[in-house]
């Protein structure tokens, strides 16, 4: 045998070891570039536009259009930085079942030997090489894999579910939006009121049919109705920011946005919600509990992994060895001998982690069964409480036409009058917030049952659109 031949050898094997390995690409996170375009995100941009559109081939998505609950949505699937994080960890997971699916590498030993003390003139060389097959037994493989594919499952579904938490925030900002727009307005007919109510006792000061006590409380009450439309204006800006962030954009990206408010205009029909039908497939679908249920299934699959692990795994060791002209080979294999354990420690550890797995399924089913019971319990008294608002909006409409009666018959004065319209704003104010409190029992119903009520989107087509991976 010739003497480079051990070198040969290795150097073919290490050739073979390293052909199609891959090589790591640095990638740097650069924090200015990065906050640069995260500022640059705005409702106006085409990529937004045009995800909205292929979204939604069935409508206009030009950017004149406003921007109701639906819309926005799709803005925050296609913004929102939990679901970029949520698809991320999807990914990871996706991986893991390559990992699970690897078989093991054979091994090779190389022990070239070099005998100085030679009585003949034979080579000084004795050249020994062997494999190592490591064979798998007991189906561990389809074990491993079986638990990378639920894990893998269950990262996908919660996609869904964080896409329905992301809705829930939006939904609940975009109402505050509207309460402060709304809260601005009565604030500012308040204040207007309020004013020519003090303009006109100022005048009765002058000639003395008040006195000094009356014209002091009036101030007051124009201090504090000017404090009120201040803290309004306040509201409005910092609604805009928490849309903003609910949204997953700067509030510079909502400049010259146009927004629809009219689904919290009006009352919704709660009483018509079908709330026991939607609880039980909610019970079923929600995509947080299908995504328990394949996090139980995965560890079923380790726990039939670690029983499997009894048993040793065997390892082939085919050899060959050249010594003084001679041709050796050799059949070996290896076994472990479980003489110690059987693998007692990972299979109890396994066996409970089932079992947490089991009570944090059910955990989740009674959490959702509260939160269902307890958003539907407040539904009738959210009627009734409305009913009482309305009721009250009615009566003082009824009481400032009779006041504006009397006013023009001479039979009362314009400071009465106003005090009529003042309370009339007053009611309507009261009922505004009572509108807004049922649009919260609104916004917790869809949270709970992740069901959109009104809306032209549906739970699987959110569950498809926060999947895809949007490029902002």
């Amino acid at each position: 045998m010739p003497r480079s031949f051990p070198i040969f050898l290795l150097l073919s094997v290490l050739n073979l070891i390293l052909t199609g390995c891959a090589e790591f690409q640095r990638r740097e996170l650069k924090p200015n570039e990065s906050a640069t375009q995260l500022q640059r995100r705005s409702l106006a941009s085409p990529e937004l536009l045009n995800f909205i559109q292929s979204a939604t081939p069935e409508k206009s998505s030009n950017a004149s259009q406003t921007w109701n609950l639906d819309r926005l949505t799709l803005a925050a699937i296609f913004y929102h930085p939990d679901l970029a994080v949520a698809r991320a960890q999807a990914q990871w997971a996706a991986a893991g079942i390559k990992t699970a699916g690897q078989r093991p590498n054979p091994f090779i030993t190389i022990s070239p030997t070099l005998v100085r003390n030679l009585a003949t003139a034979a080579v000084p060389w004795i050249a020994a090489s062997s494999i190592g097959i490591p064979i798998e037994t007991a189906g561990k493989r389809d074990y491993r894999i079986e638990k990378a594919s639920q894990l893998a499952g269950a990262a996908r579904l919660r996609i869904a579910d964080t896409a329905w938490l992301v809705r829930g925030r939006l939904r609940a900002a975009l109402l505050e939006a509207f309460a402060a727009e709304q809260t601005v307005r009565f604030a500012d007919q308040q204040l207007a009121v309020q004013q020519a109510i003090n303009q006109r006792l100022e005048q009765q000061l002058a000639v003395g049919e008040i006195g000094p006590l009356e014209i002091s409380r009036s101030h007051l009450a124009l201090n504090q109705a000017k404090l009120n439309a201040d803290a309004a204006q306040k509201r409005v800006a910092e609604s805009k920011v928490t849309l903003a962030t609910a949204i997953g954009i700067p509030v510079d990206g909502l400049a010259n946005a146009v927004f629809d408010f009219n689904d919290f205009a009006v009352n919704p029909a709660l009483q018509d919600v079908p709330v026991g039908v939607l609880k039980t497939q909610a019970l079923h679908t929600r995509p947080d509990m299908l995504a328990a249920l394949a996090d139980y299934e995965a560890s079923q699959a380790a726990l039939q992994l670690e029983i499997a692990n009894q048993y040793p795994n065997l390892q082939a060791n085919p050899g060959y060895s050249w010594e003084m002209g001679e041709h050796r080979w050799t059949l070996g294999s290896t076994l472990p001998l479980p003489l110690f354990h059987q693998n007692q420690g990972p299979i109890a550890e396994a066996e409970a982690k089932r079992i947490e797995m089991a009570a944090r399924f059910e955990a989740l089913q009674m959490k959702i069964i509260g939160d269902i019971d307890r958003a539907h319990a407040g539904v009738a008294a959210l009627m009734d409480k409305w009913r009482d608002s309305e009721n009250q909006v009615q009566t003082q409409k009824r009481n400032s036409m009779a006041m504006q009666a009397q006013y023009q018959a001479g039979e009362t004065d314009r400071v009465a009058l106003l005090s009529t319209e003042l309370e009339q704003i007053l009611a309507e104010r009261a009922r505004l917030d009572v509108r807004v409190e049922t649009q919260q029992a609104l916004n917790g119903l869809e949270d709970t049952l992740r069901q959109p009520l009104h809306s032209v989107l549906t739970s699987t087509s959110i569950a498809e659109l926060a999947a895809m991976e949007p490029k902002p």
